[in-house]
């Protein structure tokens, strides 16, 4: 069950890089690269979900449960970083190609 607290993580980070894409997307007009972050973002969500509920539900392991939420909190500050700089590239890029930036 050691992998339990790796897909939570996996699957938070992706979460919170799409998120944190999508709003940049949908701020400057990006249609189908927001729809695109939403759709991938929700399987993710959907993973985690899945993983921290299962783990806190059905688990009687305390220390996994406290590796799962730990690793989606650690998640949570990481996926938020990677994802704004990640759509800071796609919209400067985006600015660099059409001449705003």
């Amino acid at each position: 069950m050691w992998w339990l607290p790796a897909l939570a993580y996996a699957a938070m980070v992706t979460q919170d890089v799409l998120g944190s894409v999508l709003v940049m997307a949908e701020a400057d007009r990006r249609a189908h690269t927001a729809a695109l972050c939403d759709t991938v973002q929700d399987a993710a969500r959907l993973t985690g979900l899945l993983v921290v509920t299962g783990t806190a539900l059905d688990s009687r392991d305390l220390p996994l449960k406290v590796a799962v939420i730990a690793a989606t909190l650690a998640a949570d500050y990481s996926g938020t970083w990677l994802g704004v700089r990640v759509g800071d590239r796609l919209i400067r890029a985006r600015g660099a190609l059409c001449g705003t930036g």
